[in-house]
């Protein structure tokens, strides 16, 4: 009976407490809904693209410089007006690595018209890594260049030391200067066609005599068309160049200073100073050198780019006064004087006319193209390979001439010392081989054959960088 009663009063409290644990699981799967609902309204919200561009953030966490760009209808596009915001925290809230950044941002327009935040911080980044990069690729570039700049002048020294005993050829070029060779040869721009002999080592003697009888001295006179139906008869200095200094005279002793970067730390200034006339090439200075070149000047050689390029101030420069110029242009190698008027290298033609009208006294001189290319058949006449089919350079074309005016001539680096260097002109800034041994002049071929009448000793070749040669006047050339 008891047991029957306690069973029932269980029933009847099971029976209680149904309903009020139905009652807790409903809360708890409305609460569970509702926490979801939160959830996503909330993440819904964080992934809005609108409201994250928009957004500002609600407590910044470092001192930070925000350009706003404003909006402004042109039929162009959008332009960006900045405007100054900036806004700080408390230090305790600073991230100290946005600190150290000092990041920046700026409000722009993306592709579909929508103001966003753009982070400054992050291309100032970018930049700096691309400035870097490019650095380091300069770097490497210099670095490249100078190992190959060493090598050039490794090798320009090799042909240099064989240029000194009179033995050379085309063969021990570098290989960009004997591609450079062939590429004249090839073009022969001045249509050359060589039908003189080739002769084998000639002595010092026959060389002399072979210049002096084959390449005499020449300048225009007027007298020859088209100069002489535009009055360059009287024109030109009335008394020829070779006999400028009087009927028969001659230098007794003659400077020849090449432009040569070897002549810098050389002090030949006052041996070259102390010779009776010196002669020297284009826009060489001689003030702030004059330790190294001296100071006199006697007769300046100048190219055809001298007179017709503005740069060099022609008709105002100090450089081109008080001395005998000598102008030279490359001419057809037939010598076709009216082909050559309407058609130079340069036009040197007009500022001639126009300096000799402006300064008469002053003797001015234009090389004959014939002398010019006789000159060159000498050189190529002396080597069994083909030269470049060019003028020589102005540096044997003063050799030459001051040959014509002087007993003896001393020349000066244009075989280069000891001291030699890849550096074209001593005044200058610009580095390379072929203003050595040669690329568009064939100037390998003329140091040999000067070379060959050389009488000066190895110690002044190798220490002075000078040549010693006779005058035409004092080689004897009979039987």
């Amino acid at each position: 009976m008891v047991w029957k009663n306690s069973l029932s009063a269980l029933f009847s409290l099971s029976s209680t407490m149904t309903p009020t644990m139905k009652q807790w699981r409903q809360l708890v799967l409305v609460a569970m809904l509702a926490w979801l609902l939160i959830f996503l309204a909330l993440l819904s919200h964080f992934l809005d693209p609108r409201d994250v561009e928009l957004r500002l953030p609600s407590s910044l966490t470092h001192t930070e410089t925000r350009r706003l760009a404003s909006i402004q209808g042109s039929p162009s596009g959008i332009r960006a007006s900045p405007l100054e915001v900036s806004s700080s925290s408390s230090p305790a809230n600073q991230d100290p690595s946005h600190s150290r950044q000092g990041k920046q941002e700026a409000l722009e327009l993306n592709q579909n018209g929508e103001v966003v935040w753009n982070d400054v911080g992050d291309q100032e980044r970018e930049e700096k890594i691309r400035r870097e990069s490019l650095r380091r690729r300069r770097r490497r570039r210099r670095k490249k260049r100078g190992g190959r700049d060493e090598y050039y002048l490794s090798q320009s020294k090799a042909v240099v030391q064989w240029l000194r005993r009179g033995i050379a050829s085309a063969g021990m070029l570098a290989p960009h200067l004997q591609k450079s060779m062939r590429d004249y040869l090839h073009l022969n721009r001045h249509h050359v066609a060589y039908r003189g002999l080739r002769r084998g080592r000639q002595s010092r003697r026959d060389v002399l005599c072979e210049l002096k009888e084959q390449a005499r001295l020449r300048t225009l006179d007027g007298t020859e068309q088209p100069f002489s139906g535009l009055g360059w008869d009287r024109l030109v200095p009335p008394r020829p160049l070779e006999q400028l200094w009087g009927q028969g005279s001659k230098f007794k002793s003659c400077a020849v200073v090449t432009s040569a970067g070897a002549i810098l730390n050389s002090s030949l200034g006052r041996e070259i100073d102390s010779h009776e006339a010196v002669l020297r090439f284009n826009a060489a200075p001689t003030e702030g050198y004059e330790n190294d070149v001296g100071n006199k000047t006697t007769i300046r050689i100048i190219n055809s780019q001298i007179l017709a390029r503005p740069r060099h101030r022609f008709n105002t420069s100090s450089l081109y006064k008080g001395m005998t110029l000598v102008a030279w242009d490359p001419a057809p190698y037939s010598v076709d004087l009216l082909r050559w008027y309407g058609n130079p290298d340069y036009d040197l033609f007009t500022p001639y006319e126009e300096r000799r009208r402006l300064h008469p006294t002053q003797p001015f001189y234009v090389l004959h193209p014939k002398f010019i290319w006789q000159l060159w058949d000498v050189i190529q006449g002396n080597t069994q390979e083909n030269i470049q089919p060019n003028p020589p350079s102005s540096g044997f074309i003063g050799i030459v001439l001051m040959m014509s005016l002087c007993e003896e001539v001393h020349v000066y680096e244009y075989i280069p010392s000891l001291r030699q260097t890849d550096l074209c002109h001593y005044h200058e800034h610009h580095y390379d081989a072929a203003c050595t041994l040669g690329a568009y002049h064939p100037l390998l071929f003329e140091k040999l054959l000067v070379q060959r009448m050389n009488s000066a000793s190895q110690h002044d070749l190798k220490t002075k960088g000078k040549v010693t040669l006779s005058g035409f006047n004092a080689v004897n050339c009979g039987p």
